[in-house]
């Protein structure tokens, strides 16, 4: 972990996890070492919009190197990170109202 301790290469790494499409996160962090990826998941999945970053790095990981990093939080984001993505659900778009701005007619 000694070549990733600065602030710059965090920030580095994660400006390039955050610009990538989730599929390319695999390659861009093989080549880290294990108990930096697992701190990376806790750290990225500690903030709502890298979510989804946090899951693809931790699915590189072990449950160990995740449990060493965030305690009982990495083992329920090793958990997460092999669940399959959860799909919206067909009823719950169909029910939506359809909100208008227009002026009805008696109101013109």
């Amino acid at each position: 972990m000694s070549a990733f301790n600065t602030a710059t290469t965090m920030n580095e790494v994660i400006g390039r996890l955050h610009d990538s499409p989730t599929r390319s996160i695999d390659g861009l962090v093989s080549n880290l070492p294990e108990d930096y990826r697992g701190s990376l998941a806790i750290f990225c999945y500690g903030r709502a919009h890298l979510h989804a970053v946090a899951l693809a790095i931790a699915a590189t990981c072990t449950v160990e190197a995740l449990v060493v990093a965030g305690g009982k939080s990495g083992a329920f984001l090793f958990e997460q990170s092999r669940r399959p993505p959860e799909t919206d659900h067909i009823f719950s778009r169909a029910r939506r109202v359809r909100i208008s701005l227009e002026k009805s007619a008696d109101e013109v």
